[in-house]
């Protein structure tokens, strides 16, 4: 029997988009989990004497508040964005080369953030840690923003084209919390880092407010889709 030659251009025998769309999902949900474990590694349990007092050992808590500050802080802002991949990747039914490595490149901002997060844990007075924090979110930022442009536009075929216009793909949602890391680092130049991170406060009410405009293009959507 002749060898079978396979020079990567043929035609597969079976339709496997949605096998291998679900493994691209299931390795990117593996990432999240690595990186969202490895921030608390980064905190260690203080290293006592024996028969330490109990004053000592809260001593010794009170140096890690930053450090729980940060790994809170860092927690909840990876949780955010699996969310927001969740959201938009249910739209997704296909898939190409750019598309993955747009989640190649969105997944690598994800792992730094274990990183930056433990570097500004560890110097939290400091405006560098929290700079090089808040601009490795902003590039998760960005790579989202990507994902959520490549996956709304028809032509590029990765998801049907009457979800273009859904509110869950709307551009502006991801570009509000980069705008407030924008603002937290600008302040970070022109008063205490402290502030910078207390500025993210806004984000509830930030979201809050485009909740609003989340509901009238919710509206607009279902009425477009009744009318079709």
């Amino acid at each position: 029997m002749a060898p079978i030659c396979m020079d990567g251009n043929e035609t597969p025998l079976h339709n496997r988009d949605e096998f291998q769309l679900e493994r691209l999902i299931l390795f990117t949900d593996a990432v999240f989990a690595i990186a969202i474990t490895l921030l608390i590694i980064e905190i260690k349990v203080p290293e006592l004497h024996h028969g330490a007092s109990e004053s000592a050992i809260l001593a010794h808590l009170a140096v890690l508040t930053p450090k729980f500050v940060g790994f809170f802080v860092a927690f909840f802002i990876i949780a955010i964005y699996w969310l927001a991949h969740h959201r938009v990747f249910r739209f997704v039914t296909g898939y190409n080369s750019r598309l993955i490595w747009l989640n190649i490149l969105f997944l690598l901002s994800i792992v730094l953030m274990p990183f930056t997060a433990a570097f500004q844990g560890e110097y939290p007075l400091l405006r560098a840690p929290w700079v090089l924090y808040s601009l490795s979110v902003l590039f998760t930022g960005f790579m989202q923003l990507c994902l959520q442009a490549y996956i709304r536009n028809p032509a590029n075929g990765v998801a049907p084209a009457v979800f273009a216009t859904h509110p869950d793909l709307d551009l502006v949602r991801p570009l509000v919390p980069m705008s407030l890391f924008v603002i937290s680092i600008l302040l970070c130049f022109t008063s205490s880092p402290w502030v910078s991170k207390l500025f993210l406060i806004m984000m509830a009410p930030a979201m809050m407010l485009y909740g609003r405009r989340y509901r009238r293009l919710l509206h607009q959507y279902e009425h477009s889709a009744v009318a079709a």
